[in-house]
């Protein structure tokens, strides 16, 4: 009887041992759990102060300075410049579906950021978990395969949020964060592996704060040339040169960074974006975009953000000094002539770049100082995408007319936080703070 008792005794104790290990299991995962919701709180959280702040240093202008070429009149202020890309309506081709949708690519955070490939085959997001994750969502064709390409994500631990994101041909992606470092990740396709992360680096000049924007010069085939600009909201755009480096021999992967120019614009630079050779970048509380030549040691232009474009004349009032509304987001056409600005003044304008005027102003959505508006070309440049403050709606305007054409509602159940899209297929993705990643589709 002592025997069996000792026996009943040893198999409670494995029993009691066996359920603490997974209680301390679940203790330790709800822990990490807990952790990663406390840096995606504060991480909102601060953002959401940043974006105040920011608001509060524009918030008077926006009501004292707008003049009438800032007013939504669009027959006054688009029929003022003529350009011959935009004589003719659209042709009906733009993304008009989502096909693809991905949901928690970065688990119960929220994605912020999006960037698709050039050759469209790997999609780059970042969230508030401090992660970069790539995928290949071509395999991705009903829920279930959805779920397998979501697990099959790489991912890349940054040291904060990701907020920033921009992808190079030459199988690259740059990741801007919160805490004002960078990241470079080098990825390829490898035979019975998949997707893979080759190589990672973080940019050892870090930013003061936010790395609000972040983009690529791809006109150059030097594999030892390739410039990334990172602009954040303490007032500095930084200029890289990358090269990656690859041992076929030792199967390995290097990328070298050396910051070659900074620049200190001052106030907090909230876009840039490569056209062509030159850098464009947006700081606040500026009535111009400041673009410098890359190849012409950084030579400064400014395009006026007033008055259509054109430049104020010497001597004139003081409202030539001031602008209406911040530039939020730039993206170029995909015949590399004009530059869509999305705005947080309920507008989104189309600037010609060699002349700087401004074509054509687009209305109809809503987006403020604590939006984040977001505009995408159609592959035909013949329309805008944008997203809108108002809903989760996906706008879309014909430029000729400037006509908001389509509204796509409850696409997404929350607001669509970023968007992207091909220079050659209609192909257009967003991200929403739903959790969901949808990839749209044109018309077959």
């Amino acid at each position: 009887m002592d025997l069996l008792g000792d026996i009943g005794n040893a198999d409670q104790l494995t029993s009691v041992r066996s359920e603490n290990a997974v209680l301390q299991e679940k203790v330790k995962h709800l822990s990490f759990r807990v952790k990663e919701l406390t840096i995606e709180n504060e991480s909102l959280k601060a953002e959401v102060e940043l974006y105040r702040k920011e608001a509060a240093l524009t918030g008077f202008s926006k009501l004292s300075v707008a003049s009438s070429d800032d007013a939504m009149d669009t027959t006054t202020t688009d029929s003022a410049v003529e350009s011959e890309d935009f004589l003719r309506s659209g042709n009906g081709v733009y993304p008009q579906k989502p096909e693809v949708s991905l949901l928690n690519l970065h688990g119960l955070a929220n994605p912020s950021c999006c960037a698709l490939s050039s050759d469209e085959t790997v999609l780059a997001t970042g969230g508030a978990d401090c992660h970069l994750s790539l995928c290949a969502w071509g395999a991705a064709s009903d829920e279930e395969s959805s779920k397998k390409v979501v697990a099959q994500a790489c991912r890349v631990r940054c040291d904060g949020p990701v907020i920033a994101i921009a992808t190079h041909p030459q199988k690259m992606v740059a990741a801007g964060c919160m805490d004002g470092s960078v990241w470079v990740v080098h990825y390829d396709m490898v035979t019975g592996q998949g997707l893979v992360v080759k190589a990672t680096t973080k940019i050892p000049t870090k930013h003061g704060k936010y790395v609000k924007s972040v983009a690529w010069r791809t006109t150059t085939n030097s594999s030892d040339n390739h410039l990334l600009a990172t602009a954040s909201a303490d007032g500095t755009v930084q200029v890289h040169q990358v090269a990656v480096k690859i041992d076929y021999v030792k199967d390995e992967t290097t990328i070298h960074v050396t910051t070659i120019e900074k620049l200190h614009l001052q106030h907090a630079v909230e876009s840039v974006c490569f056209v062509a050779d030159e850098l464009c970048c947006y700081a606040r509380e500026k009535p111009y975009l400041q673009c410098f030549d890359t190849t012409k040691d950084f030579q400064l232009r400014k395009l006026s953000l007033n008055h259509g474009g054109k430049p104020a004349a010497a001597g004139t009032s003081m409202e030539d000094q001031h602008v209406s509304f911040a530039v939020m987001d730039m993206a170029v056409s995909p015949n590399g002539k004009y530059l869509a600005l999305a705005t947080d003044a309920s507008r989104n304008i189309i600037v010609e770049m060699e002349t700087g005027l401004h074509i054509r102003n687009l209305y109809g959505h809503q987006n403020d100082g604590f939006s984040n508006p977001k505009v995408a070309w159609s592959s035909n440049g013949q329309y805008l995408l944008g997203n809108t403050q108002a809903d989760s709606s996906l706008c879309v305007w014909d430029i000729s007319s400037t006509q908001l054409v389509q509204r796509y509602k409850d696409v997404h159940s929350q607001t669509i936080r970023d968007m992207c899209s091909s220079s050659s297929t209609d192909i257009l993705v967003t991200t929403s703070f739903d959790k969901n990643t949808q990839l749209w589709f044109g018309p077959p």
